[in-house]
């Protein structure tokens, strides 16, 4: 395109003409903290000893409003394979346009192995402990699927 803008330069300079405007650089999208959650997410070594979970499984990891509805602000679908996973939630995440991550002062995170491939809470579906972050969060927040509650 630089050989292009300096060919209709050019022409328009023979016309009599100035040059085109210099392009205008694209504005870079800055990922702030504040919509933006690190989450690692891992499976607990006692637990996968013990339980033999479907290769196929599915693994969720959900943002929701604290006390409010189950409906996710943010959530992201892996594989069972893929654990111990590292993954950023962000507006991107979100099923619900009008929900946003970015929108919220506080977000509780859980992560779940769904065998069925569903996200919704059913019977024989795994959860981690939540757990409950104010945002912008400054630390990876992690969820460890399987343990024993203390």
């Amino acid at each position: 395109t630089n050989t292009l803008r300096q060919q209709i330069d050019a022409a328009r300079s023979d016309a009599g003409l100035s040059p085109l405007p210099a392009p205008a650089a694209a504005p870079t999208p800055v990922a702030t903290a504040g919509n933006t959650v690190n989450v690692e997410v891992s499976l607990d070594p006692d637990f996968a000893a013990r339980v033999r979970l479907r290769g196929d499984a599915t693994v969720f990891i959900i943002a929701r409003v604290p006390g409010g509805p189950p409906m996710p602000v943010a959530a992201q679908k892996h594989s069972l394979q893929d654990l111990p996973l590292n993954v950023t939630l962000s507006d991107a995440d979100s099923p619900m346009p009008t929900q946003k991550l970015s929108q919220l002062k506080e977000v509780e995170l859980f992560a779940r192995i769904s065998e069925t491939g569903d996200a919704m809470s059913k019977e024989g579906n795994l959860d981690s402990a939540p757990v409950r972050i104010t945002l912008p969060a400054n630390a990876p927040v992690e969820l460890v699927l399987g343990k024993a509650s203390p």
